[in-house]
């Protein structure tokens, strides 16, 4: 065989090995890539979760203070009138 055959079949080889290569590195980053997403969608359910909780939480905090907002006039008419039967 003659060296110019040698060159290029190692040089033929040295490109199917960089082929190779670039190839794994192509589905590594493939699987990387779904990976990512597949995480991104349980943040995005994370999110969608927490903002539920949170205004239910919300609802709540605003029917305790609208209670209270209805209770507070009474507690001061009932001071009120404790006051005057002590005095």
């Amino acid at each position: 065989m003659s060296e110019s055959i040698r060159e290029a079949l190692a040089r033929l080889g040295a490109a199917l090995d960089r082929l190779d290569a670039a190839s794994l590195r192509h589905a590594d980053g493939e699987r990387v890539r779904a990976n990512l997403e597949t995480e991104l969608d349980l943040m995005r359910e994370d999110r969608h979760q927490l903002a539920r909780q949170l205004d239910g939480e919300r609802a709540g905090r605003e029917a305790a203070e609208a209670g209270l907002g209805e209770i507070a006039p009474r507690l001061d008419r009932a001071i009120a009138a404790l006051r005057a039967s002590l005095a």
